[in-house]
């Protein structure tokens, strides 16, 4: 070498100028490693445990390994710039002997002490020989410093005990040893990672070791132990051309942080791999770059086999995350990590199998370990799937612990399996849960188990090209299924937690729903729910959902609830049963739900009667034609009456609620209807009862078949209309149907209801007869079908008439003028018409006695009254008498009378004698007008119908008012 120098000027500058270049570029920062990297092929070669051992004495740093002695050759290595001790044979890890420069990024001066020779190089002595040779230095910017690795001196020193080698580096005065140390340290996890020849780094005091477990799926632990109980683990793989990493948390592996590409020390080629990549790739002699043209894609063979490997809920761990690429190298990585992944069966996946699956330990016990929080990576893994396996597909495995089972439509059990599929061929619902899991993978196949479908793996998933169901898919698919209503129950509860805003109720708008009566139908909306019904009932007239599939879910998708009250009121029914009243399946259908309808008067329409049921001779019937057998009802009827009993079967299979719910009677039925319009409700006499109404009638509610009671039965009929508490209130009801039909129609004792009395009415006592056999109670309901005093009628008052007119009724005086007046008040009112009734050949006088018409007077002026003879007064009212005259064919006293005040009297005014004071303030009179005349003995003269000279207390002759003067009078009002 020094020849060559002292010949070639040039030369010298050159290997100077090299040896610094590669100081200051290549190898800067890789005092260690590649110090490290020799280490491990020395330890590979020599077959032992590489160890490191670095630690500090003054200025010198001791960098010493165990390996494979230096030998003639290693020194020519050392000093040669581009040669390499390393035959292709035993090659481990570089290819070049220039890595050894790096110790000049510290040193100047360097011992290589080995066991089997030691030397020195000295950037000092090179100079100091350059000078004694001879050898020109070069002309250079600066102080020229020649190379220092170019000679050799050898030394007797040896390598401490316990090591093979050992470099020693006198470090320059600008080095910071500590930084220098701490560098050091941070390195060793990586050199041992990078570097499976070496297990032991010591730095100074602190040391830090390597040890390898062998799992199994191919997979070995890594771990690394560091001072201070510092413990890190990592899982790795082989493959053809690299070694895969994944660091490992509790248990589980995790996405590295950005990274390198290591080949097999770090290079400056970034990565951005969810694993740390040590490849067996060509480099540029630094190591930093990828030589141009390395195949850098083929490094992708087999990851898909190390995701295979892994337990199954960790797989998505390696598929790399959508970002943007670091380097030229992290971009074709990338894509041909991700086609790899697509290529090939490693993803977890629900399936499902009509017959059992065979049972395969491999997966089963990975999904077991995985699963179990308890798990620590320091144990073996459990046996997955070789990695050179070529099927699509594992051997199904059983799993109810994860996934459970489901029914399929025919009742058969399906099982839920783990296999793996290619991505492609795989769909996945996001945040799916193992009971919808289960569920979907009968609808689409197979299905990304659970465990892998939350947020946290979506966009992995979504880089591998699987399917995404959404629930709009969900509901589309749904509408081709056949399957058992428990089913579907249990697919809409697995299905709610996902429903949270209108867009995904609207997505679900299509989702098919089993209806009762076995038809499947598309949309909730178009649905009726019930969910009193506890089994199903084939109604075909609405799409009520099956009972046993009725879930809250489908309400908030837009089902309509719906009672069994308002299915059996629906229009859609009604017209059914217009056209087709007997069919079987609605006779199945409407009694199905009457046994669950509310059993109050009025919550089912009465045409629901119109149904068709057979009576006990076999013949069919209108249901509200029919009776159930025993019912109270049927002692009561007319012979004639068409009413039947239904068959005794019908009674046992629906049960008499049902029956009596649309129609079938055991008491009185009562008609009800909101807002009628006409009396089309099949009552007898309703017409006439419609017409007597000054507006239709806001809710009709009537009692019907009144007119089907024998006469002579009316006593027990009113106490059962009584008993049943639908029909009792409307017999309080005066205005209503039912009250007035019984005060028209049912009698007692052959006297019309509406012709008795209440005890309590004395107003027509004597006249009228109290109704007979009921209690207090029973009267304060049963005032409203009597006579009420205060609702004249021309029925009553033709009854009080014939009353008046019959001897063997005995009224007192006051029954009798209460009963004229009121008869005179429903003339006055319009209530009466004269047309209506025909007036009486004899009449009841105030005394009582019944006297002929044509002796009868009506008292039409307070005066007449005592001047008349009483048992020929007809009295009421005053202000109604004419009438009451006109009622009863009567003349009034004042016009068939003529009466002539007898005698002058005393004229005065009412303000100017002291008798008219007094008897304005006696009789409160308000102050009076006109003349007073005062007589001694007032005596009238009567002529006309009643001829007689009477003594009066006094008279009224138009304004005038004749008085008798005597202190006691008693003067009526005027």
């Amino acid at each position: 070498m020094v020849a060559a120098w002292r010949g070639s000027p040039t030369r010298l500058r050159e290997d100077a100028a090299t040896e610094a270049d590669l100081v200051r570029s290549g190898y800067r920062d890789r005092l260690l490693t590649e110090l490290a990297q020799n280490a491990a092929d020395a330890a590979a070669k020599a077959g032992v445990a590489g160890r490191i051992a670095v630690w500090l004495e003054g200025r010198a740093l001791h960098i010493a390994n165990t390996g494979v002695e230096l030998d003639i050759s290693g020194v020519h290595a050392l000093t040669a710039l581009r040669a390499s001790a390393k035959g292709s044979a035993d090659a481990s890890v570089g290819r070049f002997g220039v890595g050894f420069t790096a110790v000049l990024a510290v040193a100047d001066e360097i011992e290589f002490r080995s066991r089997g020779g030691s030397v020195r190089f000295s950037r000092a002595e090179t100079r100091a020989l350059l000078g004694t040779e001879g050898i020109a230095i070069p002309d250079v910017e600066g102080e020229f410093a020649p190379p220092a690795l170019r000679l050799a001196w050898p030394i007797e020193e040896r390598p401490v005990d316990g090591f093979d080698s050992e470099v020693v580096l006198t470090l320059r005065a600008d080095i910071d040893t500590v930084g220098l140390l701490t560098a050091m340290r941070a390195e060793a996890v990586d050199l041992l990672l990078e570097l499976p020849a070496l297990h032991h780094i010591r730095i100074g005091d602190q040391e830090i070791s390597s040890a390898v477990t062998e799992l199994e799926n191919g997979i070995q632990e890594v771990r690394i132990a560091g001072p201070e109980a510092e413990d890190r683990r990592w899982w790795q793989y082989r493959t053809e051309h690299a070694r895969w990493l994944l660091p490992v948390r509790g248990g589980r592996p995790v996405v590295t942080a950005p990274d390198v590409l290591r080949a097999p020390t770090r290079s400056d080629e970034e990565l951005s791999l969810p694993a740390l990549l040590i490849a067996d790739i060509a480099m540029q002699p630094d190591r930093r770059r990828l030589l141009p043209g390395a195949r850098i894609a083929d490094l992708a063979a087999g990851y898909a086999d190390f995701a295979r490997a892994l337990p199954p809920i960790d797989r998505l761990v390696l598929v790399p995350a959508p970002a943007f690429a670091r380097s030229e190298a992290d971009s074709l990585l990338r894509e041909a990590l991700v086609a790899e992944l697509r290529e090939h069966p490693w993803l977890p996946v629900l399936s499902t199998s009509d017959e059992a699956p065979a049972t395969d330990p491999v997966l089963a016990a990975d999904l077991a370990l995985a699963a179990d929080p308890a798990h620590e990576s320091g144990g073996a893994a459990e046996a997955a799937p070789d990695a050179g396996r070529s099927s699509d597909s594992d051997d199904l495995l059983d799993d109810d612990r994860l996934f459970g089972a489901a029914r399929n439509g025919a009742g058969s059990a399906v099982r839920t399996a783990f296999s793996i599929e290619r991505p492609s061929r795989v769909s996945v619902f996001t945040g799916v849960t193992t009971e919808l899991a289960a569920l979907l993978t009968e609808i689409v196949g197979p299905l990304v188990i659970p465990e892998l479908s939350g947020r946290a793996g979506s966009d992995a998933l979504a880089a591998l090209d699987v399917h995404r169901l959404g629930l709009a898919r969900i509901a589309e698919l749904s509408s081709s299924l056949e399957r058992a209503p428990q089913w579907w129950y249990s697919l809409y509860d697995a299905l709610e937690p996902f429903v949270l805003d209108p867009l995904s109720v609207e997505e679900l708008g299509a989702l098919a729903v089993p209806l009762a009566d076995g038809r499947v139908v598309t949309g909730p909306r178009t649905v009726v729910l019930d969910d009193q019904l506890r089994s199903p009932i084939p109604v075909h007239w609405a799409r009520l959902a099956h009972p046993e599939a009725a879930h809250e879910l489908l309400g908030r998708l837009g089902a309509r609830a719906a009672t069994p009250e308002d299915l059996l009121n629906d229009p859609a029914l009604q017209a059914q049963l217009e056209d087709d009243p007997s069919d079987p399946d609605t006779v199945e259908a409407v009694l199905g739900l009457a046994a669950y309808a509310v059993s109050v008067p009025g919550a089912l329409p009465s045409w629901l009667g119109s149904l068709e049921l057979p009576d006990s001779t076999g013949e069919l019937q209108p249901a509200d034609e029919l009776l159930l057998p025993g019912a109270p009802l049927g002692p009561l009827l007319d012979a004639e009456s068409p009413l039947g009993t239904v068959a005794a079967a019908e009674v046992e299979r629906y049960g008499p609620e049902a029956l009596r719910a649309i129609g079938v009677g055991w008491s009185f039925t009562v008609v009800t209807e909101s807002d009628p319009t006409g009396p089309d409700h099949h009552l007898d006499d309703e017409e006439s009862w419609w017409d007597r109404l000054a507006d239709d009638p806001r809710e009709l509610r009537a009692v019907r078949d009144l007119d089907l009671v024998d006469d002579d039965k009316w006593p027990e009929a009113l106490q059962l209309l009584l008993s049943d508490e639908n029909t009792r209130p409307l017999l309080g009801d005066r205005d209503g149907y039912t009250a007035w039909w019984l005060r028209r129609h049912a009698h007692i004792d052959g006297i019309a209801l509406g012709r008795m009395r209440h005890p309590d009415d004395t107003t027509f006592d004597g006249l009228l007869p109290v109704i007979p056999g009921f209690g207090a109670h029973d009267l304060r309901v049963l005032r409203a079908v009597l006579a009420d005093p205060e609702v004249m009628s021309a029925e009553l008052a033709e009854e009080l008439m014939d009353a008046l007119q019959d001897p063997t009724r005995i009224p007192v005086p006051e029954a009798i003028s209460e009963t004229h007046r009121r008869l005179a008040e429903g003339l006055a009112d319009g209530v009466l018409e004269v047309a209506d009734l025909d007036p009486p050949d004899r009449v009841r006088a105030l005394t009582g006695a019944v006297i002929d018409a044509a002796d009868a007077l009506v008292l039409d002026q307070p005066w007449f009254g005592p001047a008349l003879p009483a048992d020929r007064l007809i009295v009421g009212d005053i202000d109604t008498a004419p009438s009451l005259a006109a009622l009863l064919d009567l003349p009034l006293a004042s016009q068939a009378v003529t009466a002539e005040v007898l005698g002058d009297g005393r004229r005065t005014t009412w303000s100017a004698d002291p008798l008219g004071v007094l008897l304005r303030l006696q009789f409160g009179f308000p102050a009076r007008t006109g003349e007073l005349v005062i007589h001694d003995e007032l005596r009238v003269r009567l002529t006309g119908a009643v001829d007689a000279t009477v003594a009066v207390a006094w008279w009224q002759d138009g304004d005038v008012t004749h008085v008798q003067a005597h202190p006691h009078i008693a003067l009526p009002h005027n």
